[in-house]
């Protein structure tokens, strides 16, 4: 069956900008390349941090519609229409996730069939993701999020959007927001604590999209899945940012005896995002 074309938002950069021509875009991406080889980083960190903080100021103007409307009952039920909402939709403007909206529903539908009582996301950014993941996991779950403040790849909420977060959750769930580096010992022991010893769920990676990164998330946290659990990767396709490789690792998982994968993409020639689920063989 071919793959359905869509129309998809730009990615959010490493340095808080959308993918434009000209004079920012090769700003952006000159800066994306420092951090990929690790050059530059005082001034790389200056401009991360710059860009993010413009995005927080409008952020701050409308992240409260969706709590607003959760609290009013207007916001939609339905899978399809809540993702159109939350990537197009003026309620969704203050926590718009860096997903194409044909994967991100996909990828919803999957997590509303199973109802994951446990669920772990690594790298939440604006919070878009995160807000369907509580919409979508089971009325009693408990949802961690995981965020290194300005980590690398355009992540790290300030600590203001704490409030706002949390008013995500259904009056049964539980949310816990951690933020931590997802690499750290003391943070994979937290994590552990916090599950209680039921195992995972579901875990979504989507954090610092290096090569190292994505591998050392999924081999940390792996160990914490519960049986039948799944994991999925963001930004999957191959693509030539220089600040993205998951590509590489997700072929490793491709070609792994030891699970089960699926690919999710909107259009298999749009040359970035792309969702990879893993289902480990029992």
């Amino acid at each position: 069956m071919p793959f359905p074309h869509t129309t998809f938002r730009p990615a959010i950069s490493a340095v808080g900008l959308e993918d434009k021509p000209g004079m920012i875009g090769a700003l952006k991406w000159q800066i994306r390349s420092w951090q990929q080889a690790g050059r530059h980083e005082w001034l790389t960190r200056a401009a991360t941090f710059s860009w993010l903080q413009l995005y927080n100021v409008r952020d701050f103007l409308t992240i409260g519609r969706v709590g607003d409307s959760l609290r009013d009952g207007s916001f939609p039920d339905d899978v399809n229409a809540a993702v159109d909402e939350v990537c197009e939709g003026r309620l969704g403007a203050g926590i718009r996730p860096m997903q194409a909206p044909f994967e991100l529903a996909s990828l919803m539908r999957e997590v509303s069939d199973r109802r994951p009582k446990t669920v772990l996301e690594i790298g939440t950014a604006r919070g878009g993701t995160l807000f369907l993941l509580c919409r979508f996991s089971a009325p009693d779950a408990k949802i961690i999020s995981v965020d290194l403040p300005y980590g690398r790849n355009g992540g790290g909420y300030p600590k203001w959007k704490e409030s706002h977060y949390r008013r995500f959750c259904g009056e049964q769930q539980e949310l816990n927001l951690l933020r931590a580096d997802s690499h750290s010992k003391e943070t994979v022991d937290k994590v552990d604590r916090i599950v209680g010893g039921d195992g995972i769920d579901f875990i979504m990676i989507d954090a610092d999209h290096s090569y190292e990164g994505v591998k050392q998330d999924y081999m940390y946290y792996l160990p914490l899945l519960a049986p039948g659990g799944v994991i999925a990767l963001h930004d999957v396709l191959p693509t030539d940012d220089p600040s993205i490789d998951v590509n590489r690792f997700w072929v490793e998982l491709e070609n792994d005896t030891s699970v089960q994968t699926k690919t999710i993409v909107a259009d298999p020639e749009q040359g970035r995002y792309g969702i990879g689920l893993v289902y480990p063989v029992a």
